[in-house]
């Protein structure tokens, strides 16, 4: 968004500082003394008269003061009628007492007609008058003046011409055709073609279809006028101009449709204008009203804006300083093509109550950029990108307040910063719509890059090239959503939900930074920990410090532990991978990583969690070799459906939601209030998944999740009193047995403190009285043998 100086300062040079010096000094002190002369003349030619041999000389003087002195070379009696006329005349008329001022007319004939009381210029008559104002006695600002057909009438005080006239000064020259003074009212009106050119390299030119200078306000009145400075043009239906004692143009007020067409073909327009200015006619404000428009279009770029009112300001040599754009304020810059994609096009919006532009000149250039845009109430920033291949994006930055702080050339955001309930809305690539508000944001671009440019990039992720945020951060109750593409029917729900205090983005890598008791939450995952990052590229997530999951009961698989309810994970720190539905939690420092659902419970080092299919694994970290999975499981043993946990500890545990299976391997124990378990693995099968609709079984309804326990390898039973030993161990929950086997070198055997040794092919513990029954061997006998509690 440029604005050049010199596009303002056309309407200063031409309206205030060069045609009404010219005018107002010609006819108000030109015309003004011939009215004294036409008065006075018929009464003084017979008196103070002394005939010389250079000619004729004739004054009047009051109070010793000289008013007038007239010279001429010759003198002509009345003729018929009473006319005089006199030949060669030159006028020097002085100002009133006190006065340095000094003008002088020149003429080679003027005759006056008593019975008229007219005077009348006859031919050409030239005018040299003391500069306009009260403070430009010095010579340095004389104005030199020409015209032809000059009449004034002594009783009505109007002096008349409609003869072409002629102005010039230091600065600027002109004309105009037809021209009226009213000595009793003050007002000079030029009637037709007014037009002023100023000197130097550069000249600004003025026309005016009419104009009017009143002497009692100090104030110029232009019809139609018309500026050219340049290459620019600027045109009004109407400015009034106005004036300081020492004739510097205080201010011009625009009227009507004011336009104004820079060099480049940009166009400003508004219905009024007021400028006011310095006393060296320079331009300290300029207020625009009733709608103000601008717009500007190149080859490749398309601007326009528009606000109801506007205030430019300006310091130094008519140098822009500042703008503000108040009511409804629009901006709108659109490229029609991509520096690396000709057919591709981009926009970008800002809207706001009020728009607060700062300017600095432009470093080597005669202009001012842009370098701060403030905009308050209701602000909001579009940025909008369409390449020609491939889908589009959109991002819009709101806040109650935003700041913008451009480029060195002004064309473009570099950082913008907003607070007041912020919030930045982006399109992504995949139809999907990310939302994150919060108090505060600071929000940094990239430049544009070119095709060559674009493709030595490496460290920046395909989805980010072309895309103009680098990072944006927020602060304070921060709250982020990500929506699904929409289509037709129902709106549908976020799929992500995070809150935190602070969050970061880094368009390079494409991660969100989540600080200040950042959560999280999906469809099926919640999380809370000291920190979380997500990655919007591939929708990963991770998180550290005091980790806390939930899969909530809408999950529609996940490892569920066989019960009902929610599935809770505490831990150091997780990684969630989107593609792969793999979650992994880590215990640090000797505390463990911990899932739980109702009852039922797992701790290790690191738990690994697949979605689909809906997988469990726990283990130690690398070189891990002892027992550090621990897993607590409701069951309700025998007839009477006694509740009981058992705890199995474990190097590793692998578990399926499919088989409702889940492997425990290396160092097996198993405990619960029966006895122990000692074995190299063991299978823990849970109890079938309840139907669709129908609850999951429950511990405190009779029956736990534990179905059976199937172990092997070096398995040893301890309870108290007794100790069996074998190859393999199967526990059913249902009638609280453990069936102990061994091979046929190795059949399983019971150590008791009270009956001895026994084996058999089979021994079959009962949790339920205690009892043991040992069946086979050589006899194939079966013996039974009961041990108190």
């Amino acid at each position: 968004m440029r604005i050049t100086v010199a596009r303002l300062r056309r309407g200063i040079l031409i309206l205030g500082g060069l045609l009404v010096m010219v005018l107002i000094g010609f006819f108000l002190y030109a015309h003004y003394r011939f009215r004294h002369l036409a008065s006075d003349l018929p009464a003084k030619l017979g008196v103070n008269i002394q005939q010389t041999a250079s000619g004729f000389t004739a004054s009047q003087s009051i109070k010793g003061h000289t008013l007038y002195t007239i010279h001429a070379s010759k003198l002509i009696e009345y003729k018929k009628g009473g006319n005089a006329t006199l030949h060669d005349v030159s006028i020097t008329l002085y100002g009133p007492p006190g006065s340095t001022r000094v003008d002088k007319i020149y003429g080679s004939d003027f005759s006056y007609n008593p019975q008229q009381q007219e005077v009348s210029a006859l031919g050409t008559v030239q005018i040299d008058l003391q500069g306009f104002g009260k403070e430009s006695h010095d010579g340095k600002n004389a104005i030199h003046v020409k015209t032809s057909g000059l009449v004034f009438n002594q009783k009505t005080g109007l002096a008349d011409t409609s003869g072409h006239t002629e102005f010039s000064f230091p600065q600027a020259s002109g004309s105009s055709t037809g021209a009226h003074y009213n000595s009793k009212t003050g007002v000079l009106v030029l009637d037709s073609d007014v037009e002023l050119t100023s000197t130097g390299a550069d000249p600004a030119v003025v026309h005016a279809s009419h104009a009017e200078i009143v002497r009692g306000t100090m104030q110029t009145l232009l019809l139609n006028p018309r500026t050219e400075y340049r290459s620019e043009k600027g045109s009004a239906d109407a400015a009034i101009v106005g004036f300081r004692d020492n004739g510097s143009a205080s201010n011009v007020n625009a009227k009507g449709h004011v336009r104004l067409v820079t060099a480049d073909g940009a166009v400003i327009t508004a219905t009024n204008a007021l400028t006011q200015l310095n006393d060296k006619s320079q331009p300290v404000t300029t207020d625009m009203t009733g709608g103000v428009n601008f717009e500007s279009k190149t080859s490749d770029e398309l601007m326009h804006g528009n606000a109801n009112e506007a205030t430019l300001t300006f310091v130094g040599n008519s140098e822009l300083k500042h703008a503000t754009f108040r009511n409804a304020v629009s901006f709108v810059d659109q490229a029609l093509k991509l520096a690396n994609d000709p057919k591709g096009a981009a926009s970008r919006q800002i809207q706001a109550s009020k728009i607060d532009v700062d300017f600095v000149p432009e470093r080597g250039k005669r202009r001012a950029v842009a370098k701060e845009v403030l905009a308050t109430g209701a602000a909001s920033v579009h940025l909008h990108t369409v390449p020609s291949k491939g889908p589009q994006q959109a991002t819009t930055i709101s806040g109650g307040q935003l700041l913008a702080n451009l480029t060195a050339d002004g064309k473009a955001i570099r950082e913008l910063t907003g607070s007041g309930g912020t919030k930045i809305t982006e399109l992504a690539k995949d139809g999907s719509t990310n939302t994150s508000t919060g108090d505060r944001l600071t929000v940094t671009f990239a430049p544009p890059k070119s095709e060559a440019e674009s493709a030595t990039t490496k460290k920046i992720s395909k989805s980010a090239r072309g895309v103009e945020i680098a990072s944006a951060v927020q602060d304070g109750h921060v709250m982020l959503a990500q929506h699904p593409k929409q289509g037709p029917g129902p709106v549908l729900p976020a799929t992500l939900t995070a809150w935190a205090q602070h969050a970061e983005y880094h368009a390079a890598d494409q991660i969100l930074h989540l600080t200040g008791s950042p959560r999280l939450e999906n469809e099926q995952l919640q999380m809370a920990a000291g920190r979380i990052d997500y990655d919007r590229d591939s929708g990963d997530a991770s998180a550290a410090g005091g980790v806390k999951a939930t899969y909530t009961e809408k999950a529609k698989s996940g490892p569920m532990l066989g019960g009902e309810g929610p599935v809770h994970i505490t831990a150091d720190h997780a990684i969630v991978k989107h593609a792969t539905n793999a979650s992994t939690f880590y215990g640090s420092g000797g505390t463990d990583a911990r899932m739980w659902q109702g009852g039922d419970s797992i701790s290790a080092p690191v738990l690994e969690l697949t979605k689909d299919p809906a997988t469990l694994r726990a283990h130690g970290g690398p070189g891990s070799t002892g027992a550090v999975v621990h897993a607590n499981l409701t069951s309700a043993m025998g007839k009477n459906r006694q509740p009981t946990v058992a705890r199995i500890q474990s190097s590793t545990l692998d578990y399926s939601d499919k088989d409702r299976r889940g492997d425990f391997r290396g160092g097996v124990t198993a405990r619960d209030a029966a006895g122990v378990i000692h074995a190299d693995e063991a299978e823990v099968y849970l109890t079938a998944a309840a139907k669709k609709g129908a609850p999951a079984p429950r511990s405190d309804k009779g029956q736990g999740p534990l179905e059976r326990i199937v172990a092997t390898g070096h398995v040893e039973v301890t309870q108290p009193g007794r100790k069996g030993m074998g190859e393999k161990l199967v526990y059913t929950a249902q009638d609280g047995k453990y069936v102990l086997t061994g091979s046929l070198g190795d059949p399983p055997r019971i150590v008791d403190e009270a009956k001895g040794t026994t084996s058999g092919t089979t021994l079959i513990f009962n949790s339920q009285n205690d009892s043991v029954e040992v069946s086979g061997g050589q006899s194939r006998a079966v013996t039974e043998t009961r041990a108190p509690k």
